[in-house]
């Protein structure tokens, strides 16, 4: 097996339109009509040339579900990489929201440690970050890359674009930004954090922007240098939120949709309390506050978002663990329902050598107002180590991947209270590490 996907070629074809003009027909039109084309041509010309955000797909009476699955180990354990893997990539399967029913999945792409997937606005192409391609661990990786992929309507398999490095080592996360233009990074294993153009037919160009970050955090296992963990754009595209891990910080950049940079080098950030470790972040629906997942402490604090100058004030601290839970806990992936009233966390868990679990995700309601957040329940994920999960579009489903037990468990979501409901559905996929939709187009 290859190392990595060879880039293919891809051959583009740009329509040619050919008008022909009838020549009595030309003399014969007014002169005034004249200038009006031109005025008209001249206006959708502009229309088209202003940089504009996707926006989002109506729902879909079916979807490809992409599963990113670690194909080298099966975790990390304490920096290295533990157990083994049978997994060869991305995985597809189809989804009927209206019935629950997802077929077996079936391999999309074959690529290396595809650890985090994004779709592009346009819902055409897909996007991978191979995270430590040798597997030998964080402090060992010297290069990680990110791959493009155009999607194939009829099926969902993934055809290679091209695959570029990330400019960073141990690529854990990857968003794409409100306009499709480009792809955004977190390099765990570098400290830091990296923009790539994405080209018109959805192949990945050239290096925009490059961070670094420097400092240490309170946990010397875990926090010795920075690890950036996730880069997400705001709702209006004017700024970037990374989540640092190691140095308990969100930084805040400025980002420039018309170049990809990021800006200022020393960025203003917010301070989380000190061993929280924040993995993951997410906006809430209408924009005006944000909800931090913190690794390790199981926080997840709430903060109230200001798009007219890009800062943030924390306001709540929401616990996911209980008060007499005695181990460790690293909280992973955090999501707010489509319909905006419900955040939903998951957390694995640890008592000691190889005593996993109790694994939950945490269910919690949103106050339409404040902001703040009510815990509602903690649910067994359906398996041990639930590194990812993911709500379908229509907020019907949550997929739940549990990365130790190789299964993605399905949960029936009450839209009126936030609940989950384990369904008989269980997908087998050896290291499941990330989920995402896709529309499929008929």
């Amino acid at each position: 097996m290859q190392l990595f996907p060879r880039t293919s070629r891809v051959s583009l074809f740009r329509p040619s339109f050919r008008r022909r003009r009838d020549a009595e027909q030309s003399h014969a039109e007014e002169p005034s009509v004249k200038p009006i084309r031109c005025l008209a041509l001249l206006a959708l010309l502009f229309i088209v040339s202003i940089p504009r955000a996707w926006s989002a797909p109506a729902s879909a009476s079916e979807y490809f579900v992409y599963f990113g699955t670690y194909t080298g180990f099966t975790y990390m354990k304490e920096g290295l990489p533990a157990g083994g893997s049978r997994s060869k990539g991305i995985y597809v399967s189809r989804f009927l929201p209206a019935t629950g029913v997802v077929s077996k999945p079936e391999l999309a792409a074959e690529i290396i440690n595809p650890a985090f997937l994004a779709v592009h606005p346009n819902q055409q192409f897909l996007y991978a970050v191979t995270e430590d391609p040798l597997s030998l661990g964080p402090a060992f990786d010297h290069a990680s890359y990110v791959s493009a992929f155009a999607i194939d309507p009829k099926n969902g398999k993934l055809r290679l674009l091209n695959t570029l490095p990330t400019g960073g080592t141990s690529t854990c996360y990857l968003s794409i930004d409100k306009t499709g233009h480009y792809v955004l990074m977190a390099n765990f294993g570098s400290s830091s954090v990296t923009v790539l153009r994405i080209k018109d037919d959805g192949s990945l160009g050239e290096q925009t922007a490059f961070m670094k970050h420097i400092g240490k955090g309170k946990d010397p296992s875990f926090q010795s240098q920075p690890h950036p963990h996730s880069i997400d754009v705001s709702p209006d595209n004017r700024y970037a939120i990374v989540s640092d891990l190691g140095v308990d910080k969100l930084f805040i950049y400025r980002f420039d949709a018309a170049t990809g940079a990021l800006s200022p080098d020393s960025a203003p950030s917010v301070d989380v309390e000190p061993g929280g470790g924040p993995r993951h972040f997410v906006f809430d629906s209408a924009g005006k506050f944000g909800y931090s997942l913190k690794e390790m402490s199981g926080f997840v604090t709430v903060l109230a978002w200001e798009a007219s100058n890009g800062t943030l004030t924390s306001m709540q601290d929401a616990k996911t663990l209980a008060s007499d839970f005695i181990g460790s806990s690293d909280s992973a992936e955090i999501a707010i329902h489509p319909n905006g009233k419900f955040l939903y966390e998951s957390n694995r868990r640890f008592r000691g050598a190889s005593l996993w679990g109790p694994d939950t995700i945490g269910v919690f309601s949103i106050d339409p107002v404040k902001g703040t957040l009510s815990e509602i329940e903690q649910v067994p994920p359906g398996g041990t180590m639930p590194r990812n999960f993911a709500i379908d579009p229509t907020g019907s489903y949550l997929f739940s991947a549990n990365e130790l037990t190789g299964n993605v468990l399905l949960f029936r979501v009450d839209s009126a209270t936030g609940r989950l409901t384990p369904t008989n559905t269980e997908l087998k996929i050896d290291v499941p590490v990330c989920i995402t939709f896709v529309p499929a187009r008929k």
